[in-house]
């Protein structure tokens, strides 16, 4: 039987890898056909080029399930066509247990791929943003991660903020305090704020001060000032980046902090749950596209196989992309939005081999 799995399992790993490639490989040329609109200054086609192969890694954890699903559609679809798998039944191996053979190469692109997400891909999409600001803008960027021109509100104070970055240092910081009917009171700015890790707070430094009387206008220079900011330096420069490109570490400690502070975290708590319940996605498809091989795809083209395996894997993703924001707006919680379409995908390929026998 281990001779016979390993057979069944590097089917589908060499099936899956390649279609991984070819996937990724035409989203990579029409990706830089988009990208040659942003040419300018040192950036030109051959740095945009490079930019793009730096977020390689990026889209191969993207388009995993796809290639999983269309790469067991035509491994064992082989298989099936040359009546190999129908000898393996004959041979007393059951449906479930091939299954099982041809899930295990899934599983260790899995395993690469979650471990690529929680301690590589934001580095390197890190490394690709600067590297493409640099040619950009010839500017040398600063190692430390920023976030850009940020917004946040705690009660009835405003903060706006040019630029934060993760090593404790906020620039250009503006604060709108409005009194309890909404109206402005005060406004302060601060040419920078820096972090106090002893005391645990922000000092805004180089502040001016003025406050809206009803009166009279009353303003005053400050050379710093303590203030209690908003915003963990932690988290600072996570602004800067789509919740899907951080961590799930990063993403489970931010949600947690959002939700402490009363603000929005439900693109964060979607993003986590997509991370997390990846493998649960993937094998559910996996399942389904196991189950047409035994069922109505077994002796049709390879080319019909994998024109369903992109259908299905392409139906499950849009699924999930509507399902996200359709549960943030009327407040289901966002792990229904992964665990619905996966659910299905399951039901249906336990159906199919129920049905097949």
């Amino acid at each position: 039987m281990r001779l016979l799995g390993g057979y069944i399992g590097r089917s589908v790993l060499f099936a899956s890898l390649a279609v991984l490639l070819v996937i990724v490989t035409l989203d990579l040329v029409f990706s830089l056909l988009d990208e040659l609109g942003g040419l300018r200054g040192d950036y030109g086609l051959f740095e945009a080029i490079i930019y793009m192969l730096m977020r390689l890694p990026e889209r191969f954890y993207l388009f995993l399930p796809i290639a999983a699903l269309v790469g067991v559609l035509v491994g064992l679809g082989g298989l099936a066509s040359t009546s190999e798998l129908t000898v393996m039944r004959a041979a007393g191996v059951s449906i479930p247990r091939l299954i099982w053979q041809a899930a295990k190469p899934i599983a260790v692109l899995l395993l690469v791929a979650m471990l690529a997400s929680e301690f590589v891909l934001l580095q390197w999409v890190q490394a690709a943003e600067s590297y493409r600001w640099e040619k950009r803008t010839g500017q040398q960027r600063a190692s430390v991660s920023s976030a850009q021109d940020l917004w946040l509100k705690e009660e009835h104070q405003f903060y706006r903020i040019q630029v934060a970055r993760d090593d404790g240092q906020l620039l250009g910081v503006t604060i709108y305090q409005l009194d309890a009917n909404w109206q402005l009171s005060e406004r302060i700015t601060a040419a920078r704020a820096d972090w106090q890790e002893q005391e645990g707070h922000w000092v805004l430094r180089d502040v001016q001060r003025l406050r809206l009387d009803p009166e009279q206008l009353q303003q005053e220079r400050l050379s710093s000032l303590v203030w209690p900011v908003p915003i963990a330096p932690e988290f600072v420069a996570l602004q800067a980046f789509d919740p899907r490109d951080l961590p799930p570490t990063r993403l489970w400690h931010y949600a947690h902090y959002l939700e402490a502070r009363g603000q929005p975290s439900g693109f964060y708590w979607l993003a986590l749950w997509q991370k997390l319940l990846l493998p649960i996605t993937v094998f559910a498809v996996v399942l389904l596209g196991a189950s047409f091989t035994f069922g109505p795809l077994r002796s049709v083209p390879a080319g019909t196989r994998v024109f369903h395996g992109i259908l299905i894997g392409l139906s499950v993703k849009f699924a999930q992309d509507l399902l996200g924001p359709a549960a943030l707006l009327w407040g289901f919680p966002p792990i229904l939005a992964v665990l619905i379409p996966a659910g299905f995908c399951a039901a249906w390929g336990g159906w199919q081999i129920y049905r097949t026998g």
